[in-house]
């Protein structure tokens, strides 16, 4: 509720169209704008997640509020939900209502796109990497392990849902390492 009232509030400011609410059915996405739109609002939105959790990570002053979320040294369900409001404001609602109004979706793509955003942060604190899962049927998908390992050493891994900006950035040069670790010491 209050992403949406936000997201109302800036465009009506920023004198944007809201989004479309008809319901009659010549006024429904076709399958190739839900695809369009969906994948635009993601891209953006990982663009800008990463970016503004990477700031509240670099500036103590932003570091301070997003520290309540690091609480959880270990990825469980609790910890997807649990940020200080200043931290929530910043790096969760602002990606999301930014990419709502540079795409400015139909409803329907919104709702959508909600319930995708809700599931793959669930899954990516659930603290379990499900094979299954369908977060890792796309390209570029982020493993569990990449956000489990930003939760234990607190660096790198700023993304959320696709590393496709981990490896633009290089964000993610040190839980490769580790990974890498990781696995010769499973080896030996």
């Amino acid at each position: 509720p209050v992403a949406t009232l936000l997201k109302c509030y800036l465009m009506d400011v920023a004198g944007v169209d809201g989004p479309s609410f008809n319901t009659d059915t010549d006024h429904w996405p076709t399958q190739t704008e839900l695809l369009r739109d969906n994948t635009l609002l993601t891209l953006i939105h990982e663009f800008l997640f990463h970016s503004t959790h990477r700031l509240m990570h670099t500036y103590p002053s932003l570091y301070k509020y997003h520290k309540v979320h690091h609480e959880y040294k270990q990825n469980v369900f609790q910890a997807s939900q649990h940020n200080h409001p200043i931290d929530y404001i910043i790096s969760i609602a602002s990606p999301v209502v930014l990419s709502l109004m540079i795409i400015q979706p139909h409803s329907f793509t919104q709702f959508q796109w909600a319930i995708y955003l809700i599931y793959t942060n669930l899954d990516d604190h659930v603290g379990y990497s499900f094979p299954f899962s369908p977060v890792r049927w796309f390209p570029f998908a982020a493993l569990t392990q990449e956000h489990e390992f930003h939760h234990c050493v607190n660096i790198g891994c700023f993304s959320s849902k696709l590393d496709v900006f981990e490896r633009l950035f290089g964000t993610n040069v040190k839980f490769i390492l580790w990974e890498e670790k990781r696995r010769m010491k499973e080896d030996v």
